[in-house]
């Protein structure tokens, strides 16, 4: 076997110790690598565990809903006669009491305001004329009546002259001319105050065209009070619906006497209003506690409790088939300043709850061979520990109390596939 040469010699040489420095450094990467992976390990088993607690098993109905104010006011139109809308405020505004909140066109109202107030001056006028024609008329009757009351005191002195002075025949002539005056007089007499009686119904129909005339301007600048139409309260602006059309009111629409224009919602006070499936109606009764999530501010908590549940049942809307019940639900805070009428909210009504049990999640639950198990962590390892549950809920199993498990052991969750 021929020696080794130099060259040779030094390759194996540098070989050994690369291979050596190698093993160093696969060592000393090996010792600070083991306890990293222990320790993430550890840290792993922490995020998959959870802890035993102790609390309420809840059986509950969740609904849908949304807010509404638990006091309104209603602005209707005053107007006596159609009136087109002029000015809304942007629907969702806050007003305060005395701000502008509706105007009406006013063009045919003034219109009528000015033509009615000529006819009431004519009107006027013609009665003054009327009454001169009437004292006019007076005056003549009353000359001709003292005509004819001189005449008849006249017949009079001739009807009682003496017999003995005057012929038979005169006399008779004297008694027919008094009988005859004295008829003239009285005829006149009955003849104006028949008058008067004409006149003075004359001038009272007179009166009364021109006390309807002045019912009607009243009622007209009452119309034109009611054109503008101002806040009675603060509130929020909520548009009243179309008579005839799905929609709301907008600018342009005619409106009448009496209808509803804008609701003023009172937002110091809300409360919700679900609907119940006409099977989920009878599991629910006043009183029962409640939990509100508004869609809009999930992280928000509310509680809230059933008002009441409407007695009959009725469609979801008209082209729904299923009936629902009406439920109000009174809350226990108003939060105004993210609370506003229409918003729509989850509720979850609890029918029945337990006292406080050992509860654990489902995910942490195996079945198998007949028995409910869990993995208990001790210390670094994991023993299977059964269980006998008792409730349950969505997320939960309350288990039995019993020293298999208590309260702040922790159990691993399991990995379903």
């Amino acid at each position: 076997m021929k020696p080794l040469s130099l060259w040779q010699k030094r390759s194996v040489t540098l070989c050994a110790a690369l291979v050596l420095t190698l093993l160093i450094l696969a060592l000393a990467f090996r010792s600070k690598t083991i306890p990293n992976m222990l320790r993430a390990d550890t840290a792993a088993k922490d995020s998959e565990s959870v802890v035993v607690r102790k609390d309420k098993i809840e059986k509950s109905l969740l609904l849908d809903g949304e807010l509404r104010a638990v006091g309104s006011r209603i602005i209707y139109a005053s107007t006596s006669e159609e009136a087109k809308i002029t000015y809304l405020p942007p629907e969702g505004s806050i007003v305060k009491a005395g701000d502008r909140i509706v105007e009406l066109d006013s063009g045919t109202i003034l219109d009528r305001i000015k033509d009615t107030e000529e006819k009431i001056i004519a009107a006027e006028n013609e009665i003054v004329k009327t009454r001169a024609q009437h004292e006019s008329a007076l005056r003549s009757m009353y000359v001709d009546l003292s005509k004819l009351w001189l005449a008849f005191e006249q017949a009079k002195v001739r009807a009682t002259s003496p017999a003995e002075l005057i012929s038979r025949r005169e006399n008779q002539e004297n008694l027919l001319a008094l009988e005859k005056s004295k008829t003239e007089y009285e005829n006149m007499l009955t003849e104006i105050e028949q008058k008067k009686k004409e006149q003075a119904a004359e001038l009272q129909v007179r009166n009364i065209e021109r006390d309807k005339l002045k019912i009607q301007l009243d009622q007209a600048r009452s119309n034109l009070d009611g054109m503008n139409i101002k806040a009675p309260s603060d509130g929020m602006v909520i548009y009243g619906d179309h008579w005839a059309e799905r929609r709301k009111l907008q600018i342009g629409d005619v409106v009448w006497g009496g209808f509803a224009i804008v609701r003023l919602p009172d937002l110091r006070e809300m409360e919700v209003l679900a609907q119940v499936n006409e099977v989920d109606g009878p599991r629910l009764t006043p009183g029962q506690r409640a939990r509100i999530k508004l869609d809009s501010y999930p992280d928000t908590d509310i509680q809230g409790t059933v008002k009441s549940i409407a007695e009959t049942a009725i469609k979801a809307n008209w082209m729904a088939k299923a009936k629902v019940f009406n439920a109000v639900i009174s809350l226990d805070k108003t939060v105004m300043e993210i609370m506003k009428p229409g918003m729509s909210a989850q509720i979850t009504v609890i029918l029945s709850e337990t006292a406080p049990q050992l509860l654990v999640p489902r995910s942490s639950v195996e079945f198998a061979d007949g028995e409910a198990k869990v993995l208990r962590l001790e210390g670094e390892d994991t023993r299977a520990v059964a269980v006998t549950i008792l409730h349950s809920d969505p997320l939960y199993y309350a288990v039995a109390d019993n020293g298999a498990l208590k309260e702040g052991d922790r159990i691993l969750k399991r990995t379903r596939n």
